[in-house]
């Protein structure tokens, strides 16, 4: 009946695909690589501070300088440092110092100092030269080549934004020829062990033996220390004059190089990691490639492709959790996976030394979100204008018992329950108004005089009050496109709910059971009558809830209800349920309700109709026995006179007649008072004396009584005049059928009496007699239509069984009751009670 939530619809699949792919391209082709750098070197910093063990700087600092003037200094300076070196028993040299041509005299100290060591490692640089652009190899002079332990290519790649982060660990003119130089340096260091590169290059392609492109493999990202006193230094005048502890040097590889800033064609580059200025000195870049090296701690980035299908992956799983998540959760989800994804990379970073850029996928997420969010508010404001047009359109065409009603209307209104005399908005109208109060409705000040209000009438006017403030006009205020809408959606939704919550009120309040059911024949709603008739639960099936009826007709309920769906007219059949109560069940189909069906049924309890027809024709069947019979008799009188009136007198015969006629006569006054009691029409009441009632009753059945020698017996001197809103025929009727009863049923030579009583609660007449009594049983049903007691029946009592029925109804209509009180052997005592109500003045001319 209603539609279910899809969470994957087909235009939010194709978002997120669209924005998954977006992501892959741009991680593919690096779009937003500086964001992606700058993400690294922020990451790159957040590190605990550390110091080298094993790794210590000579550094050609400022205080060297002041010693030995600008470099170049004279090369037997150097071969002196590498005596002191080799002296202190070092483990390798890193000698970033390119001596590429041979010069004067101390190029054989230094030769022979290098080729004493067996450590030193020299750099091997790349150059360009002025003529044509062509590259070329700077390296040391043969001889000091020669002597060296091993070559290095000191390379430092710079990325888009001229920062040194990685190195090729391979590279070289035409071919891959050369190894990093902190690569060398760490084989030397090994001893005879020979180093192996820490990963394989997935690289296959061929050298191009071009000398003009440099060819590079093994790319990794340089592990820099965020400690600018990671390694430990040693000023290269120190070293050189014998003021340093050769203790401190002693199995450690030396890294010497330039520090000094002010040194001419120093080595100078921008590292990710905070140095003065953000440099670093290409010596300690290569000790810090060396400590990489040493330590397996070079930073690898992930391959492009596969980061590139994770950023793809993670934003098409973000995008496909939207949906399915609150709206109100949406951006902490993304936020929260965003920051989530760039800790995972920081983890990586330093916990596996692995690279994944995660900004690309997280730009992504965060725009695609707005653009998603974007998205669904053009979507909605399209719903907004759909639904606000569907909604109006149904509240212009459906009931709305929201009429605004001016003031004057309300106090009409009031004034006319008789809760106000009058009312005004000027002064000078009320000043003789004796209880009026003022109050404000609508902002504007009135003055109201109250009636005489009751407790029950006091709430009612300050419901009626405060109901009438309700219908003031609100000021609409200007708002933004989607606040208009929203009110709009709200007004008529709340339209709509009022009209809502005022039907399903209005259907628990019919006195007729109500069921609604689906095509599917499940019962979607009852009102509060049916189930109080049957037990009935939303979503039961209506063939379980129809069981607990007996269909009174040839057909069952699928019959019913299938002749309903096929002709599309309502039906009636009636039906008794496990008490004997009858019901009259109504089908109708409502159909093409925005392209569905649906059925009504209706359960209406005549039990008491049924009951009362049962009643009435066994009433017809009684009384046209009993009048028959009177009248038979008569014809066979009359018959048996005409053919033998020797056998008949006539004396004798009018006798007869009369008595039967009287009979006849007495059953026809009593069905006729009976149905005057009980009908529906209108009866007039009218002050009526109960005394005058009592007097007249008294003198129609003196006769009566005097047949059996039973005395009546009433004081009227010891009441005073008792006016009762009655009937005077009815009453008069009802006070002679319990005089009548009791001379009927007492016995010879007895007492029947009649007393009042009053009290602040009624007022009472009651009717002894001294008769056989009756017991409990049948008190509880003399009161019925044609009941009498059966030891009376016996004993050939005449009677109908309609005078006490007759009392009852009379009594009710007076607003009054009957009762009775026995006992079995002495007598009985039938009581009629009028309340207080409908005891009126003395003077009947005082009642209006």
């Amino acid at each position: 009946m209603f539609e279910k939530r899809r969470f994957f619809t087909k235009g939010g699949i194709a978002f997120a695909t669209a924005l998954a792919v977006t992501a892959f391209f741009l991680s593919y082709f690096k779009v937003f690589q500086p964001v992606e750098l700058l993400a690294y070197d922020r990451m790159l910093r957040l590190q605990t501070t550390q110091y080298s063990d094993n790794v210590v700087i000579v550094s050609m600092d400022e205080k060297s300088l002041r010693q030995y003037g600008p470099l170049p200094w004279p090369r037997e300076l150097h071969a002196k440092a590498i005596e002191r070196l080799t002296q202190a028993r070092v483990k390798a040299i890193g000698y970033d110092v390119l001596f590429n041509k041979e010069k004067d005299d101390g190029d054989k100290a230094l030769t022979k100092a290098v080729s004493d060591s067996g450590k030193i490692v020299f750099p091997v640089l790349i150059d360009e030269l002025k003529q044509d652009g062509q590259l070329i190899e700077l390296q040391p002079f043969p001889e000091l080549y020669q002597a060296s332990a091993e070559l290095g290519m000191v390379h430092f790649e710079l990325d888009s934004d001229n920062i040194a982060r990685g190195v090729y660990l391979k590279s070289g003119l035409g071919e891959p020829y050369w190894r990093a130089f902190a690569a060398e340096v760490l084989d030397v260091a090994n001893g005879d062990e020979t180093f192996q590169l820490p990963f394989e290059d997935g690289k296959s392609e061929e050298a191009s033996y071009n000398l003009t492109k440099i060819e590079k493999t093994h790319f990794a990202l340089i592990p820099y220390k965020k400690n600018r006193d990671y390694f430990p230094r040693v000023s290269f005048v120190d070293l050189v004059e014998g003021e340093i502890d050769p203790n401190v040097l002693n199995g450690r590889t030396v890294f010497v190089g330039v520090t000094a800033t002010a040194a001419r064609n120093a080595d100078f580059l921008p590292v990710p990691v905070n140095r003065d200025g953000q440099i670093m000195s290409g010596v300690e870049i290569n000790a810090t490639l060396f400590n990489g090296l040493s330590n397996d701690e070079l930073i690898l980035p992930v391959n492009l492709l596969l980061s590139s299908i994770i950023s793809g992956f993670l934003v098409l799983v973000l995008f496909m959790l939207i949906p399915r998540s609150m709206p109100r959760h949406n951006v902490y989800l993304v936020f929260v996976l965003a920051f989530t994804m760039m800790f995972v990379s920081w983890v990586m970073l330093h916990g596996a030394n692995r690279w994944l850029p995660m900004v690309t996928p997280a730009i992504v997420m965060i725009l695609g979100y707005f653009l998603w969010v974007w998205r669904a508010v053009v979507t909605n404001m399209a719903f907004f204008r759909r639904t606000v047009k569907r909604l109006q359109l149904e509240v212009s065409n459906s009931f709305e018992p929201d009429v605004r009603a001016t003031y004057e209307q309300h106090f009409t209104f009031w004034k006319r329950l008789k809760l106000i005399r009058g009312w005004s908005n000027d002064e000078r109208d009320i000043v003789d108004f004796d209880r009026s109060i003022p109050i404000e409705v609508g902002n504007r000040p009135w003055l109201i005089e109250l009636e005489k209000q009751s407790e029950q009438e006091r709430r009612l006017f300050n419901k009626l009050y405060e109901q009438s403030t309700l219908t003031e006009e609100v000021e609409a205020t200007q708002g933004s496109v989607i606040e208009d809408k929203v009110a709009q959606v709200q007004t008529a939704i709340t339209k709509i709910n009022f009209l809502r919550r005022f039907v399903e009120k209005t259907m628990d309040k019919m006195s007729d059971g109500i069921m609604l059911l689906d095509m599917s024949g499940i019962v979607f709603y009852a009102n509060l009558e049916a189930k109080k008739y049957m037990k009935i639960n939303d979503g039961d099936d209506i063939f379980s809830v129809l069981s607990q009826l007996n269909i009174q007709s040839n057909n069952d309920w699928a019959e019913e209800l299938k002749s309903v769906m096929l002709t599309g007219v309502g039906r009636e059949v009636q039906a008794t349920n496990h008490n004997k109560s009858y019901f009259k069940v109504g089908f109708s189909l409502l159909d093409n309700i925005d392209g569905q069906d649906f059925i009504i049924i209706n359960l209406a309890d005549i039990t008491s109709v049924k009951r009362e027809q049962q009643r009435q024709l066994e009433m017809i069947d009684f009384i046209s026995h009993d009048l028959r019979s009177p009248m038979t008799s008569v014809l066979a009188l009359l018959g048996q006179f005409r053919a033998d009136s020797s056998k008949l007198g006539i004396d004798e015969l009018n006798s007869k007649v009369e008595r039967l006629t009287k009979s006849s006569l007495s059953l026809a006054e009593h069905f006729l008072m009976l149905s005057r009691a009980e009908s529906d029409i209108e009866m007039p009441l009218y002050p009526v004396e109960l005394l005058d009632s009592i007097d007249n009753a008294l003198a129609t059945a003196r006769p009566l009584a005097k047949d059996k020698n039973i005395r009546l017996t009433f004081n009227f001197a010891d009441y005073d005049d008792t006016w009762l809103q009655a009937n005077e025929d009815l009453l008069e009727r009802v006070v002679l059928n319990l005089l009548t009863n009791a001379i009927k049923y007492s016995p010879a030579d007895s007492v029947v009496s009649i007393t009042l009583e009053e009290d602040e609660k009624d007022v009472r007449l009651l009717v002894h007699d001294q008769g056989e009594g009756i017991n409990k049983e049948q008190m509880e049903t003399i009161f019925e239509p044609f009941s009498r007691i059966r030891r009376h029946e016996i004993a050939k009592i005449k009677g109908i069984g309609l005078g006490l029925r007759f009392v009852k109804a009379a009594m009710e209509r007076f607003g009054g009751s009957v009762s009775v009180e026995s006992v079995l052997g002495e007598g009985s005592c039938f009581i009629l009670s009028f309340p207080q109500s409908v005891v009126v003045d003395d003077d009947p001319n005082d009642i209006s």
